[in-house]
């Protein structure tokens, strides 16, 4: 009688226990994620060509954790810890047999919009940039077009809300 007894509370309790699980949550490649910027860079002269040497960029604080362009695009991620996020872009040159490292450095400011997705994949985030003037700057300054290395950039869209085109355009 008393196997018959613990038998049906160990046979309760895995009942119990199998149905109050639940089932893995998996986020699908199929959800939204936070999206970079995306950058692309074309030539000054004949602006539908695109051009395909190294960039390298770094957050300004982080400049161990370099991101490298690919092709012609740089695909850089804002901050979501802050509402500003400072890239140094670099573009290397040689120059009568030296190698010198030319930079401009991009600030971009905008605002976070965060949306619940669901348990498994948590919050996306989109953004969009402040379009009072104080986003981006070229090496601090308003209004400012052309850099050290940078000689024009337009910003194709002021909502970051994925990956799909470029976000801004460098021509140098």
């Amino acid at each position: 009688m008393k196997k018959i007894i613990y038998a049906s509370i160990a046979l309760l309790l895995g009942t119990v226990t199998f149905v109050s699980c639940e089932k893995d949550d998996i986020c699908a490649e199929t959800e939204p994620t936070t999206p970079s910027f995306l950058i692309e860079f074309f030539d000054y002269e004949d602006q539908e060509r695109p051009r395909s040497e190294t960039i390298e960029a770094y957050a300004l604080g982080y400049e161990q954790q370099k991101i490298t362009s690919i092709g012609n695009k740089l695909s850089l991620p804002l901050r979501l810890d802050q509402q500003e996020t400072s890239w140094v872009l670099t573009r290397t040159v040689r120059e009568q047999e030296q190698t010198i490292a030319i930079k401009d450095t991009l600030t971009y400011a905008y605002k976070i919009n965060s949306t619940y997705l669901n348990k498994a994949c948590g919050y996306v985030s989109t953004f969009s940039l402040n379009q009072d003037g104080s986003s981006p700057l070229l090496n601090g300054k308003r209004n400012n077009k052309q850099g050290n290395w940078i000689k024009l950039y337009i910003t194709e869209t002021n909502e970051i809300i994925n990956e799909d085109q470029a976000h801004f355009t460098i021509y140098y």
